[in-house]
């Protein structure tokens, strides 16, 4: 494997060494010497990566002005920003954004297939585990890890930066370069829109009874802040979590299901004025007790303050994994998974948010849209007053298999002007 330690010669390794631990002055002088400032070391890190990792800036500007490769990768398909972001350098993201490199998208080089399985030794049986595998379980249970780490080497992936930011501070910057809040990690969401860290539901068994179950509104809209929704917003719970909380054994055994705020396919879009607007999402699969789809709404002030809005089901119908962009007037849903019943071939969902009144409509557009979509990409492209679709799944209606769903290949653009879908390729 390139850049394995007995491959690496001594002088890479004094060069790295001096970059991980020495003065500026003693990298300043190797650099001036002619060393090699891309040669690769252990697991093929560079040493533009081991600066960033050290959350030293003056050398990687240094290794930068001499000529270092910040697209470069290493063994795992890292590149220099993937090890400030993972070092939670904010000074070096800022840099490395500055210079324009890939955030995750565009890759510049080729990925490289990685042997993930051979670099771990099989791991001894955890105590707890003892008496609930047995070691022939274990084993199993060890090869099909083996199996897992093997298929995403052979296929590798390359997430955006933003998935993996640890801090608000570096959060920020990707948000300025342009990238999607909603690919961003739900604790850097929370501290965004200025929830706390309050861990335990701070309301009574009876508001708890009284209002654990979803529910749809009865206007469009309808203010729903209800007490142990308002705590399962603020703790970030879910729904087992406040089960057993409250003892509730029969909730377990009996139809029904409890209101949760730890959700999978919601968006969360900023507005202009610093506050924050989430829109849907479902909790769990279908095969949980507790998997539901949601349509209602959050407007967080950004300070820690937000309210709860519900609409009517056949007004605005349960929504996940779709997009909500900001335009000129209003917030535009685009696409959803949704239930099966809900899903029609050939037709895209179009729902039009008013950050004034919170009321939301259905928007009937025409042309060519992408189909029952879910999963994709969404930009506003104010110059043409549009918004720019890719990527995702389409659902489709198949006689025999019911619905299934196939990547999308195309770009589309929705004219807000016409209320008119083209695609573009």
């Amino acid at each position: 494997m390139a850049g394995s330690k007995d491959q690496i010669d001594d002088e890479t390794i004094r060069f790295h060494r001096v970059v991980a631990e020495g003065s500026l002055e003693e990298l300043r002088d190797l650099l001036g010497r002619g060393v090699e400032v891309d040669v690769p070391g252990h697991a093929g890190q560079t040493a533009l990566m081991l600066a960033f990792e050290s959350k030293d800036l003056e050398k990687s500007k240094l290794l930068i002005q001499h000529g270092a490769d910040p697209e470069l990768t290493d063994d795992f398909n890292d590149t220099a920003l993937r090890h400030a972001v993972e070092a939670d350098f904010a000074d070096g993201v800022r840099l490395l954004l500055s210079l324009d490199v890939d955030r995750g998208y565009q890759p510049r080089y080729p990925l490289k297939k990685v042997e993930y399985e051979t670099l771990l030794p099989e791991p001894e049986m955890p105590e707890e585990m003892k008496g609930i595998l047995s070691e022939a379980e274990w084993k199993e249970s060890w090869e099909q890890t083996k199996a897992s780490m093997r298929e995403w080497g052979q296929n590798p992936e390359v997430q955006p930066m933003i998935c993996s930011v640890g801090s608000l501070e570096v959060l920020k910057l990707f948000l300025e370069a342009g990238d999607d809040l909603n690919q961003a990690p739900t604790e850097r969401k929370r501290e965004l829109v200025g929830l706390g860290a309050q861990r335990d539901l701070r309301v009574s068994p009876e508001e708890y009874q009284r209002h654990k179950s979803p529910r749809f509104g009865s206007q469009n809209p309808e203010r729903m802040d209800y007490p142990f929704w308002r705590e399962m917003v603020k703790t970030g719970g879910n729904a087992y979590a406040a089960r057993v909380q409250f003892q509730d054994k029969d909730a377990f055994t009996k139809p029904g299901v409890v209101w949760c705020y730890e959700r999978f396919g919601s968006t969360l879009t900023p507005l202009a004025d610093g506050r924050f607007v989430q829109i849907g999402g479902e909790h769990e699969d279908y095969y949980d007790p507790d998997f539901f789809i949601y349509n209602d709404v959050v407007i967080y002030d950004g300070k820690g303050e937000f309210q709860i809005y519900g609409y009517p089901r056949d007004v605005f119908p349960p929504t996940d994994f779709h997009t909500a962009t900001l335009g000129r007037d209003g917030i535009y849903i685009v696409g959803c998974l949704g239930y099966p019943e809900q899903r029609r071939s050939e037709f895209t969902p179009v729902y039009r948010l008013s950050p004034d009144s919170w009321k939301i409509e259905p928007i009937a557009t025409t042309g060519k849209m992408p189909g029952w979509i879910s999963n994709h990409h969404a930009r506003f492209d104010s110059r043409r007053n549009a918004i720019h679709v890719s990527g995702g799944q389409i659902h489709v209606n198949d006689d025999a298999e019911g619905t299934t769903s196939i990547s999308n290949p195309h770009q589309y653009e929705l004219d807000l002007n016409r209320l008119h879908w083209r695609r573009l390729d």
